[in-house]
């Protein structure tokens, strides 16, 4: 699936220079491949299958009205900056700048929100010099506390003095909107999507770009930078001259729309993509290199490992382990324990999955993970499993608590084709993969038994009872670098 929605993307490519796709001087060809992507993605993955329960809703996070917020200004009125009150102030001169959105918040760590990617690598810049991290203003998460405070970016405040332009004219977008229809087929771009995201992007990079230049950061890193925000980001860094990174947040290769295949990028790289890619090992580094333009002397990749994963694999987890989890130890202990890692799919729980759920041992315990993204929905999914006569499951401590704690204590893991794959690998778990989609996504994995292919709730339940007979074994899988100075090591060079 992955290969055929890329090559009509590198078709695209190859059928007319894209490097005539600008608007006010920057190339919009990114944003049709994120389109493209997305897009093309959604396509092949909406058909349901034979017995599929209905859709569940697939909207996006919700956050509740916690009402006024106390916040006091960090810097001068027009930046716009807040700090939340009661905190000391962040650092107003940091060598790095860390961008961080209220999704990513999914782990604790004594007791306050932690951004496992983000704040993990936070934590050894804060060792390393002066580092900050900045979110956007909401009333609805200032409020919570933060294992590393941050400053809030009021875009009100600080867009006073920028102007909202109505978006621009997508120059040869015929040309693009064409090359669509004909190689990935039938896709519509819409140009007024398109046009009206590129508006906000400049808005957004207007606004950034003023930040930059006050705070003088010489490195700005977010995790994931494909969407009008994190774009804007980017070219803000690039108009501010500051080296701008992405963290890898999951298994972007072999294949990747937004970080692979960018095979006619231009020499000094396109200005909404980062300047450097976070990976957690060589192999990733291997893959967006493999099909990239090697004149492009931007968006490579950089092995810096996953430091949240090092640190409960190898680390100290006195501080780490929630208060909640000794209770879920004991309620549990006696369960063969299954993670099943959802996606943000229309419909998550499929009917393998529910039959192999009803043919399952009585000691075996089903733990639904939902995505960040789609957390509001655990009562839907409740109600549908239970309307299905499935009762061996849990799902509200599955996904609040650390995923890393949960591939500790679990015996084996199930998913459609989500990058804990290769989370679960680090920690000597197998996988059953529920559709083909998976068996290309992770056809290495597949190739060395670390995954199989299980489309029928039969063939799940026979995978896991032989990795529960075979127990954990070492897998030697090299996807992340685990050395303790693999991150310290990333930020020098990127600093340097």
């Amino acid at each position: 699936m992955h290969a055929e929605i890329i090559k009509a993307i590198t078709d695209i490519e190859q059928a007319f220079d894209t490097s005539t796709l600008t608007t006010r001087g920057v190339s919009y060809w990114p944003i049709c491949r994120q389109k493209l992507w997305g897009g093309l993605m959604r396509k092949l993955l909406a058909a349901r299958g034979e017995g599929d329960p209905p859709p569940v809703s697939n909207t996006g996070p919700q956050w509740a009205d916690v009402g006024q917020v106390n916040a006091a200004l960090a810097g001068p009125q027009d930046l716009g900056l807040l700090t939340a009150t009661p905190a000391r102030a962040p650092q107003l001169n940091p060598d790095v700048l860390f961008f961080a959105r209220p999704e990513e918040y999914s782990d604790k760590v004594a007791g306050k929100s932690y951004a496992r990617f983000i704040d993990s690598v936070f934590a050894h810049a804060v060792a390393a010099g002066p580092a900050t991290k900045i979110e956007l203003a909401d009333a609805r998460v200032i409020g919570f506390v933060r294992r590393y405070p941050s400053l809030f970016l009021d875009l009100g405040m600080a867009g006073q003095d920028v102007t909202f332009d109505p978006p621009g004219p997508l120059e040869n977008f015929a040309d693009v909107a064409a090359a669509a229809a004909k190689y990935a087929d039938g896709f519509v771009l819409d140009h007024e999507a398109l046009a009206t995201d590129m508006g906000k992007i400049f808005y957004f990079a207007a606004i950034f770009e003023k930040i930059l230049r006050a705070l003088k950061p010489r490195l700005f890193i977010l995790s994931v930078s494909y969407h009008p925000v994190g774009n804007a980001w980017m070219l803000a860094c690039r108009r501010a001259g500051v080296r701008s990174v992405d963290l890898q947040h999951g298994r972007l290769g072999p294949i990747h729309g937004n970080y692979t295949h960018l095979t006619v990028a231009p020499p000094d790289g396109y200005a909404l993509l980062p300047d450097r890619v976070w990976c957690w090992g060589e192999p990733t580094k291997r893959d967006i290199a493999a099909f990239n333009n090697p004149r492009c002397t931007r968006h490579m990749g950089v092995v810096g490992g996953n430091a949240w994963l090092a640190k409960w694999r190898h680390g100290d987890l006195k501080e780490l382990e929630p208060p909640e989890a000794p209770a879920f130890v004991a309620a549990t202990h006696d369960k063969r324990k299954i993670l099943v890692s959802l996606q943000p799919l229309d419909t998550p729980v499929t009917a393998p999955l529910i039959a192999a759920m009803k043919q399952a041992p009585a000691d075996w315990l089903w733990l639904l993970r939902l995505h960040p993204l789609r957390r509001q929905t655990a009562p839907e999914i409740k109600r549908l499993l239970e309307n299905a006569g499935v009762r061996n499951f849990e799902i509200e401590s599955a996904t609040t608590l650390p995923l890393y704690l949960l591939l500790r204590l679990c015996e084996h893991h199930v998913t459609v084709f989500s990058s804990v794959v290769t989370e679960a690998a680090s920690f000597d778990l197998r996988t059953s993969l529920l559709d083909e989609v998976g068996a290309s996504t992770f056809a290495k994995y597949v190739a060395r038994g670390i995954c199989r292919v299980t489309v029928t709730g039969e063939s799940l339940v026979a995978h896991v009872r032989e990795c529960l007979a075979a127990g954990r074994t070492p897998l030697d899988d090299d996807f992340v670098d685990m050395r303790a100075e693999a991150a310290p090591q990333a930020l020098a060079g990127l600093l340097g």
